[in-house]
């Protein structure tokens, strides 16, 4: 006795699994741009953000009123790894709906898996540079008064 089994093509498997893919590509080529070389040095990047907390606390201790924020302007990068994250999400959304409608299984997981990937390294790499600023400024704090002598 043969048995034949109308198996579906895995459409939203696949599909999920190339926007998968493209939203790690488009995070990857963010996370390289924000290792691009700085108009300035680092060193003076550094001094001018202790110049700030000293300029800062000296204000503070005057009772100085603080100088309104500057409104920083949103650039592109920002928007692509809010795009990349928000296909990572239909990637694993499309991959649920592959299992659901029992697509062949590989690529649906494959796009669960890749889609989850990209959110978690974007979440991961910005932790690891907070931590590296945190510990940067903490350093900078400690030797405030050696910078300025």
């Amino acid at each position: 006795m043969q048995q034949t089994f109308d198996q579906q093509p895995a459409k939203f498997g696949l599909l999920g699994f190339i926007l998968g893919v493209v939203s790690l590509v488009i995070i990857l080529i963010q996370f390289s741009a924000v290792f691009e070389p700085q108009p300035k040095s680092s060193g003076t990047v550094i001094g001018e953000i202790a110049a700030d907390i000293k300029q800062s606390a000296a204000r503070a201790l005057s009772g100085e009123p603080a100088p309104e924020p500057v409104e920083a302007s949103q650039d592109f990068s920002q928007l692509a790894t809010v795009f990349a994250l928000i296909v990572a999400g239909i990637a694993v959304v499309l991959g649920g709906i592959g299992l659901f409608r029992n697509e062949p299984h590989r690529l649906s997981y494959l796009a669960i898996g890749i889609g989850g990937s990209a959110f978690v390294m974007q979440y991961v790499f910005w932790l690891a540079l907070m931590i590296c600023g945190v510990a940067l400024l903490i350093g900078i704090i400690g030797n405030l008064g050696s910078i300025f002598e």
